[in-house]
C-alpha cells in the first residue's frame, strides 16, 4: 500500500538558522517562505520554519512546516492544503519530494548535513511477517464482509489473525491494517472498525501475555 512519506534532516552539529537561511534563498517560483505560519508555531513555545508550494505543477498550493524531532534533527509533521480540502497521498509525496529537491538538496551540498526520506510503500507482510499475512488473507477472502467477524467461523480466522500478528513481535499500526482490509475488499466503515477492534486485541493479549 502507499503510505505518506517522511523527510528528516539530521544538521549533524550545522546551524539550524544558517541552513534556514540558506532554504529561503532557494526558494523560487515554486516555494515561498510563510513567516505567518512560523508565528502560529511559536504561539505555543516551538521553533518552527515554514514553507509554502506555489507553483502549480497540477500540485495544489500547500503549506509545510519544519520542527525539531530531536535533538539536531528535524522533520516534516504535515502537509497542510491551502485551498482544498485534504491531499491524496501521491499529492502529499510529490510535494515532500519537490521540497527536498528543490530547497533542501540544494541547501546540503558540500555539508555533513544527512537527509533521508522514507519509503513510499509498505507491504503488511514486511511488517508482521507470513503467517499473520496468510491468516489475514483468509479471514478477508472468506468473512462476510457486511457483519465483519460476527459469524463463529468468521470469528476463529479474525483471531487466528490476531494472535498470528502478536506472534510476530512487531507494531502494525492501524493505518497500515485499515488500508490494507480496504484493499481486500472492505468497506471504509469496517475497514476502520476492524482496525479499531484490532489495536484492543493486541492490548488485551498484550496484558494477558504479561507484555
Amino acid at each position: 500500500m502507499k503510505i505518506f512519506q517522511n523527510l528528516y534532516i539530521d544538521l549533524n552539529g550545522h546551524d539550524i538558522d544558517s541552513f534556514i537561511e540558506q532554504l529561503t534563498k532557494n526558494c523560487g517560483k515554486n516555494w515561498k517562505r510563510a513567516f505567518e505560519r512560523e508565528e502560529n508555531a511559536r504561539y505555543f513555545n516551538e521553533k518552527a520554519f515554514s514553507f509554502e508550494y506555489i507553483g502549480g505543477n497540477s500540485l495544489p498550493n500547500a503549506g509545510l512546516t519544519l520542527f525539531e524531532n530531536e535533538k539536531g534533527i528535524w522533520y516534516v509533521p504535515n502537509i497542510i492544503p491551502i485551498e482544498i480540502g485534504e491531499l491524496s497521498v501521491d499529492e502529499y509525496n510529490k510535494l515532500l519530494i519537490d521540497f527536498k529537491i528543490s530547497l533542501v538538496e540544494p541547501a546540503i551540498q558540500n555539508t555533513s548535513i544527512n537527509v533521508e526520506l522514507t519509503k513510499d510503500q509498505v507491504f503488511l507482510e514486511d511488517v508482521v511477517g507470513k503467517e499473520a499475512t496468510e491468516a489475514l488473507k483468509r479471514f478477508s477472502k472468506l468473512a462476510n464482509k457486511s457483519t465483519g467477524y460476527s459469524h463463529g467461523c468468521d470469528e476463529k480466522r479474525w483471531f487466528e489473525f490476531l494472535l498470528a500478528a502478536q506472534k510476530s513481535g512487531k507494531q502494525l499500526y492501524s493505518d497500515i491494517l485499515e488500508a490494507t482490509l480496504r484493499e481486500q475488499g472492505w468497506s471504509e466503515e469496517w475497514a476502520h472498525k476492524l482496525a479499531s477492534q484490532f489495536e484492543y486485541g493486541e492490548k488485551l493479549l498484550d496484558f494477558v501475555s504479561g507484555e
